[in-house]
């Protein structure tokens, strides 16, 4: 392989000694900027992008999409989204939307299917160009055969034929094997492929430079297959249903695109400018390192991740405990869920209910905000060529003119690097009094310790379905395989991330009374995905408060895997972390004992004294740190 194609496309952005989701951004839309030729695109990063993107085999000069990155750094995440994004750079570049012959064809798996065969084209263009191109779209495809479970399929029909083709035509396109996990199911599909559609296979790799001859044996390939003729059969049906999303369909038929071409000196042209790219993102990244938590919260204020299954809750699964699918997990901010005239509705509710308690736990909070403060007891060092000016030393320079000015610096003190995640449960059995106290005990915690200059995090976890939901529909679909593990669908909820004002989460917390929002309980996941959400904070002192009602509870779950199932996870992740020096885990239990589960743990009968002992606990914790700083 000639050396200058070692390092290619977003690979580079690996170069960074540190990482940062809002430098990973601009890197990656400099990269498809470059790579493609199109310096107007808008880039997009979307919170839920399998829902966003119905479409993902086109791409429009004017705008495309890309999942958020994740909030941890996480290598196969971070390839998956490179590849998405030298896709996306792929199709720009190689595709003219003016001979396209899609439009043609009737809607449904005939016309997903042509768009998919395109995508392989202009992929497989870049693949043997670009090497480094090829690593991140294999890393895609690993991706889509991992979540869509390729390996469990045992028939042609598991598998849409848009996803199939794709798979074929790469295969034949590129000369690369397909992942290991989809080569089953791709063999059962290529048993069906007739001398008709092995002509097209050849005619489309023969004619992969030239888009209108490779399209018209698309055509070909489709009629193989039979999917043409099927669809024209339903046509009149489909068109009835789905009258009303027609619109979605119209193409952008003025796109200016660029000229294909296979050169090698552009290629090394685009090389050397993504690699300037990358390394200005590497500097930025070095002189910016203390400033790398503010980067990553960015990221966390827009909703946190499209791919949590992939990212912020990975290594959760062990021998004994094990997920069935992780596609329709979900981590999302409170402005996803509701609209702001609903939110600030819902925080008006949640004042007015509490109004009593609310003086009651402020006198508390105020009496621990005095605590704190007095210990941050002040000291400077004075004679510093900088920061602020010594007033005392002023009367020398008044007699002595010769005299230099003379400034102070305030020593930091333990406080300010410190941080706080409250992790609420926000199960059905909390709704009503329980959880609107939760509710606004967290929102008086987070204003009191934010005066101290602590960070504090507020993160709720439940579920998006009763006894499952669309977990529960795959595994009832793939006829019910044994021991499927978890078995419902995840829904983790930041109301407030640890960079973000107060005065900007407020609102956020009166989400928590929305009808509907409280479902099921996983507590061993949540508390694992806060866990991460802490270990990537830079603080030196870490704290993870977990407030919750009761045991693990989803029907969906245990009926399949046996009552203990979920409780026997929890138990494991608690080990796991009170295992670890660097964070203090606490929990309080509200009318359930959480004793049996933590080694500091409170249990309280009424959800009202659960202000009076949040801010207890967190007294006792400063008061011990202070004591260990004085001795």
């Amino acid at each position: 392989m000639p050396e200058n194609q070692k390092k290619t496309s977003t690979d580079l952005i690996h170069s960074q000694t540190s990482y940062n989701p809002e430098h990973f951004k601009q890197a990656l839309v400099s990269t498809i900027h470059t790579l493609s030729g199109y310096t107007e695109t808008n880039i997009n990063f979307c919170n839920n992008y399998s829902r966003h993107r119905h479409d993902q085999y086109t791409h429009h000069k004017n705008a495309a999409y890309l999942p958020q990155p994740p909030d941890i750094q996480d290598e196969k995440a971070l390839q998956y989204i490179r590849g998405k994004a030298d896709s996306i750079a792929l199709y720009l570049k190689y595709h003219n939307d003016k001979i396209s012959l899609s439009n043609n064809l009737p809607r449904g798996d005939a016309q997903n299917s042509f768009n998919a065969l395109e995508q392989a084209r202009v992929e497989a263009l870049g693949s043997k160009q670009m090497a480094g191109v090829h690593a991140n779209l294999q890393a895609v495809m690993e991706h889509q055969s991992k979540i869509e479970a390729h390996a469990k399929m045992n028939k042609a029909e598991h598998l849409s034929p848009d996803k199939a083709l794709y798979l074929l035509a790469y295969e034949k396109l590129t000369g690369e094997a397909v992942p290991k996990s989809s080569r089953k199911i791709l063999q059962l599909w290529r048993n069906r492929l007739t001398p008709q559609g092995e002509k097209a296979l050849e005619a489309m790799k023969e004619t992969l430079s030239n888009q209108e001859k490779y399209a018209q044996a698309t055509q070909q390939l489709l009629k193989a297959y039979n999917l043409v003729e099927e669809e024209e059969k339903g046509k009149k049906e489909e068109q009835e249903k789905s009258s009303q999303d027609s619109s979605d369909q119209n193409k952008n038929d003025n796109h200016e695109v660029p000229e294909e071409t296979n050169n090698e000196q552009e290629n090394k042209m685009l090389e050397q400018q993504i690699s300037q790219i990358s390394l200005g993102m590497e500097d930025q990244d070095n002189n910016e390192k203390e400033n790398t938590h503010e980067g990553i919260e960015k990221s966390e204020k827009t909703g946190g991740l499209s791919l949590p299954s992939e990212n912020s809750i990975n290594n959760i699964e062990d021998f004994s405990y094990h997920i069935y699918t992780k596609i329709f997990d979900e981590i999302v901010t409170a402005d996803q869920i509701c609209d702001v005239k609903e939110l600030n509705f819902l925080r008006n509710q949640l004042d007015q209910q509490l109004k009593e308690i609310q003086n009651f736990v402020s006198k508390l909070a105020n009496r621990l905000q005095r605590k704190l403060m007095s210990q941050q007891t002040r000291s400077w060092n004075f004679d510093q060529e900088e920061g602020l000016l010594d007033a005392s030393k002023l009367t020398r320079v008044i007699i002595n003119p010769t005299n230099s000015l003379s400034y102070k610096q305030e020593k930091s003190t333990d406080f300010k690097d410190t941080i706080v995640t409250l992790l609420i449960d926000n199960s059905g059995s909390m709704r009503g009094h329980p959880i609107s106290i939760a509710a606004m005990c967290g929102d008086i915690l987070a204003r009191t310790l934010e005066r101290c200059a602590v960070k504090v995090e507020i993160l709720g976890f439940t579920t998006q379905a009763w006894k499952g939901g669309r977990s529960r529909e795959k595994w009832l679909a793939d006829k019910r395989p044994k021991d499927p593990g978890r078995l419902n669908d995840l829904r983790h909820i930041i109301y407030k991330s640890a960079d973000e004002p107060w005065r900007r989460a407020k609102r956020n917390l009166g989400l928590m009374l929305k009808n509907g929002l409280l479902k099921e309980n996983i507590d061993g996941e949540a508390l694992f995905w806060a866990w991460q959400r802490l270990k990537a904070r830079l603080e030196r002192r870490k704290i993870l408060m977990v407030i919750s009602d009761g045991a693990p509870v989803d029907d969906s779950t245990l009926s399949t895997n046996g009552p203990d199932y979920l409780e026997n996870h929890l138990k494991n992740i608690i080990h796991r972390i009170e295992k670890q020096p660097d964070i203090e885990l606490i929990a309080i239990g509200i009318g359930h004992d959480v004793t049996r589960y933590y080694k500091h743990a409170v249990t309280i009968t009424k959800a009202e004294d659960l202000g009076r002992t949040m801010i207890h606990e967190l007294t006792q914790l400063f008061d011990k740190k202070n004591k260990i700083n004085t001795k």
